[in-house]
């Protein structure tokens, strides 16, 4: 940007997959390559995910409801568990699947492959959502 304006990259704009810490991406002082993709109010809201390929459009035509999938437990939040099935793609297992979120956490372990079914898959939503198969 010229000098003298400021822009911000999102956290949900770094990187196609989750970014927990985005001190483990970059230091103050690194020069970076960002798309501009909003201008609001005075403010530019920068992505630099968007320099990059969409991982989910490899899936687009290829996987769909119902079909059988391996994936990773990569993080729990309040709905369930995220499972990402390539770097970037990743959908949710919801905590009513299990009846509870400590019956899915005991199911489901941190960084554990299991098989999934897919009951919801909108990949230019970037929306997955999974059944935990036994």
């Amino acid at each position: 940007l010229e000098d003298g304006l400021e822009g911000l990259v999102h956290i949900s704009e770094l990187d196609w997959g989750l970014v927990e810490d985005p001190r483990s991406m970059f230091k103050v002082g690194d020069k970076v390559h960002a798309k501009v993709i909003e201008i609001k109010d005075g403010k530019i809201s920068l992505s630099i995910k968007a320099l990059k390929e969409n991982p989910w459009t490899e899936f687009e035509g290829k996987l769909k409801k119902g079909d059988i999938i391996k994936g990773v437990v990569i993080k729990y939040n309040k709905h369930g568990a995220l499972i990402s099935i390539k770097e970037g793609v990743a959908g949710l297992v919801h905590n009513s699947t299990f009846g509870s979120e400590s019956k899915l956490r005991e199911k489901l372990e941190l960084g554990k492959t299991y098989n999934f079914q897919i009951t919801l898959f909108e990949p230019k939503e970037h929306k997955m959502t999974l059944v935990h198969l036994e």
